[in-house]
């Protein structure tokens, strides 16, 4: 098997003396692990988790263990290194994908979507462009919200809520005795160029936090990440 691919790194553990296990996540191969040997002290920086690099990797097998070499193409961690909540942040992305998707299943436009998230945490509105991100990832699970029509009515207007149950969206008027039981739907999950404040952000923090947790849970029996814990609004 051989890899000559990008990839952002999404976990490291180390292996021996001076070799890393890297577990990365390429544009065209989807997630592996590789091993990469013989790391000098001054070259750890390039293997941190969150960082954008270049690999070549290669096996004899396919079920063999790869032997990789990694060139840097942009160090995140070190961009958000002194702000906390963006490198929380970062690492939650790397964790929440690392947990959440098969190895070796290629994820092209995920693979797209995260680059630019990183790219889009340097910005003012980077928060609600994550919550965005996690709203994707529940779809590309096979786990999305449906938020075109009214669960019950079938109604596409005023949408107003959004079920923990069902991950559907509920209209006004048929929610609103139920409303203890249910989400505020965001403006801006249907609306991506609505102007949120801080309160509807955390609400929709709160609703993929819950549905990716929900998914996990059932799926995998894990918790959501620590680092996704982490990030505080």
């Amino acid at each position: 098997m051989q890899i000559d691919d990008e990839a952002i790194i999404l976990k490291k553990k180390k292996y021996g003396e001076s070799s890393l296990l890297i577990t990365f996540f390429s544009y065209h191969h989807g997630i592996n692990i590789g091993l990469v040997k013989g790391v000098l002290k001054k070259d750890f920086g390039i293997y941190e988790v969150g960082n954008n690099v270049y690999i070549k990797c290669n096996s004899r097998l396919e079920i063999q263990l790869l032997n990789c070499k990694f060139e840097l193409i942009k160090n995140y961690s070190i961009i958000f290194f002194d702000n906390d909540i963006k490198l929380n942040t970062l690492l939650s992305i790397c964790s929440l994908i690392d947990l959440c998707f098969p190895h070796k299943l290629p994820q092209l436009n995920l693979y797209r979507k995260t680059i630019l998230l990183m790219e889009d945490l340097k910005l003012k509105d980077w928060l609600n462009k994550y919550i965005l991100w996690e709203l994707f990832l529940l779809s590309e699970m096979g786990y999305g919200l449906d938020l075109k029509k009214c669960t019950v009515s079938g109604s596409t207007k005023d949408l107003f809520y959004v079920s923990p149950r069902s991950g559907k969206a509920v209209s006004k008027l048929v929610g609103n005795k139920y409303h203890q039981k249910l989400f505020k739907l965001p403006n801006f999950f249907i609306n991506t160029s609505k102007k949120v404040d801080k309160k509807i952000i955390k609400n929709g923090f709160e609703i993929t936090g819950f549905f990716l947790n929900k998914y996990l849970k059932k799926n995998h029996n894990k918790d959501l990440p620590f680092y996704r814990k982490k990030i505080l609004i």
